[in-house]
């Protein structure tokens, strides 16, 4: 019996196979009508490279694909089971910026470049009720920082 591959993975294998392979020839191999919408979020993530090259018949500009090598796919996770990232504002030279990962499971990751905290699935539960109670304007406002 063969295996059944999302049409995620086999875009993805298509590419690693086939670096540069463009828009068009993704549609035509997996009869799929908008390829770039299944891959979005290696796409965010740079694991996906596109670049908009001019068709050899001419025309519109098309998206040409290839893998990231210093940031390739990982295929062997699903969707649900990759860590979400979310860094705060960029700020100016000097200042210190903090991120945050909140993996599937529930852990929260909070850093500051320099120190890291790992929350549990309770912890990360009891800091956003926490969050959910407080006025975040008002306290920032106190504290001269708005």
């Amino acid at each position: 019996m063969s295996e059944i591959k999302s049409n995620r993975v086999q875009i993805i294998e298509l590419i690693q196979k086939r670096p540069g392979i463009r828009t068009p020839e993704i549609v035509d191999e997996l009869q799929i009508s908008n390829p770039q919408a299944y891959i979005a979020g290696e796409l965010d993530r740079g694991e996906v490279l596109a670049q908009k090259v001019q068709p050899e018949q001419g025309g519109n500009a098309v998206n040409s694909y290839r893998i990231n090598p210093d940031n390739p796919p990982d295929l062997t996770l699903n969707p649900r089971q990759r860590v979400v990232k979310a860094v705060g504002k960029r700020q100016p030279e000097g200042t210190t910026a903090c991120s945050f990962a909140l993996s599937s499971r529930g852990d929260l990751t909070i850093s500051d470049g320099r120190k890291a905290i790992q929350l549990s699935v309770d912890g990360t539960q009891q800091l956003i009720a926490y969050l959910d109670r407080i006025n975040v304007d008002q306290v920032m406002k106190a504290a001269g920082v708005a």
